[in-house]
């Protein structure tokens, strides 16, 4: 909650203030950190964030912003993938990383390449394609068009998507615990020489008995 809550209603702010527009390198590692809240956690992709200087991130952000328009959607497409360019050549950056970023930057007509939206907007892909860069352009033109239509913009369709998703999804069965056959715990050797006088105290005993 505390990192959506920064990524949604702060971080789109902090970068409009900067001339040029920009994200820290700290931003990013945060940044990133949000999106692995969001899909499969790959704790690698933290490491590479982390590892990226101030100002690269900062130069490499800073680009793609600029690269992308600031007015009208004629030939968005077009400067959508430039703006890419800047931020996929950061090491551990890929396209869904990337439409994060210009996400924040942009929130009315970029949406985050989440697994959820995806899901709903765009035919199934083969693993290999699924956070592609023409993915990423399919998928902003789709929900651009969704949100032309019912008056939202292309953030606020993907986080209604992924809101509605987590509410219907089935949280994963515990998995079984199957219990291991008890063994016979073996004798201590106090115990065992304990139980060898007892038992040589008993044949003693039978054999004088005998006598």
């Amino acid at each position: 909650v505390e990192l959506d809550e920064w990524y949604f209603e702060k971080l789109t702010k902090e970068i409009a203030k900067r001339d040029p527009k920009h994200m820290t390198s700290a931003e990013l590692v945060k940044l990133v950190d949000w999106k692995l809240t969001r899909g499969k956690f790959r704790p690698r992709l933290l490491d590479f964030a982390k590892a990226h200087s101030a100002a690269t991130v900062r130069d490499a952000t800073a680009a793609a912003i600029t690269l992308f328009p600031t007015a009208g959607i004629a030939d968005l497409d077009d400067k959508h993938a430039g703006a890419l360019v800047p931020l996929v050549a950061l090491k551990g950056i890929g396209p869904a990383t990337a439409s994060a970023v210009l996400a924040a930057a942009f929130p009315s007509a970029v949406p985050f390449m989440s697994d959820e939206v995806m899901a709903v907007a765009l035919p199934p892909s083969s693993s290999s394609d699924a956070y592609s860069t023409p993915r990423l352009l399919a998928l902003a033109e789709a929900v651009r068009a969704k949100a032309a239509n019912v008056g939202m913009t292309a953030g606020e369709v993907e986080r209604a998507v992924y809101s509605e998703a987590a509410l219907t999804k089935k949280p994963k069965a515990a998995p079984k615990v199957v219990p291991k056959k008890a063994q016979p715990s073996k004798p201590t050797k106090a115990a065992a020489e304990g139980e060898a006088e007892a038992e040589t105290e008993a044949e003693t005993e039978a054999e004088t008995e005998a006598e």
